[in-house]
């Protein structure tokens, strides 16, 4: 007997290569906007962006920073980083490469052949701390729209993974059980924690073999298509 009905999957870098889609976006936009009058490269300007962006990001989850606020605050501070303050500017970078990445069609590899795999045997829900208007338009894009029953995000309700609220509202929207659900899910600290925190199974997707979490998941996997071999 199948064990699992109802399967929450993770979008950005679980299927969609979200890493490549935005590094290119950036790269078009630094260069659109003759980024390299303030820093001595793009690998510059990312080094200073990413360990910052996180870092919001981080705080955004906990609920102690609005969206705007992410968002004016992370394209600011590289610039203020090499003494320029323009906050227009800023903000011009971050309207184009919002609008850029959503347009890329990039999937983790084998992402195709694993919703073909699973689409048939169960309930399928992306559930993501993502923005609406972007996770959506990737969906599209990439062509994996067709295979979910539901999207689910952490707008929808005020609240980020890994808090309990989000999974447990996930479960009430799309009635499903707890016993017979999973979660599938890249990053450790919001996917993993977050379906441990209210009892559900996980399957981490873990390419780079992180190995320093704090509990072991149900389920490692380090390449999608392993996936297979669980459900």
């Amino acid at each position: 007997m199948q064990r699992y009905k109802n399967l929450f999957i993770d979008l950005d870098d679980t299927l969609y290569d979200f890493s490549a889609a935005s590094r290119e976006s950036f790269m078009e936009t630094y260069e659109m906007l003759d980024y390299g009058r303030f820093f001595d490269s793009f690998e510059h300007y990312l080094s200073i962006y990413e360990p910052y962006n996180l870092e919001l990001w981080h705080i955004y989850g906990e609920g102690k920073i609005t969206k705007s606020e992410l968002n004016r605050r992370r394209y600011s501070y590289p610039l203020e980083v090499v003494g320029v303050y323009d906050q227009q500017l800023a903000d011009t970078f971050c309207r184009e490469a919002l609008g850029r990445i959503p347009t890329k069609n990039k999937l983790i590899d084998g992402a195709i052949e694993l919703l073909e795999y699973l689409r048939p045997k169960y309930n399928m829900y992306i559930l993501s701390n993502g923005f609406k208007e972007l996770q959506s338009h990737k969906m599209r894009t990439s062509g994996i729209e067709k295979y979910f029953d539901a999207l689910i995000l952490s707008e929808d309700i005020g609240v980020n993974k890994p808090n309990r609220e989000l999974y447990e509202y996930a479960l009430q929207k799309t009635a499903s059980k707890i016993e017979e659900s999973i979660m599938i899910g890249d990053m450790f600290e919001t996917d993993i924690v977050g379906a441990a925190n209210i009892a559900m199974d996980q399957i981490y997707f873990n390419p780079k073999g992180k190995d320093n979490n704090p509990f072991a998941p149900t389920y490692t996997v380090t390449e999608l298509l392993q996936i297979k071999n669980i459900l």
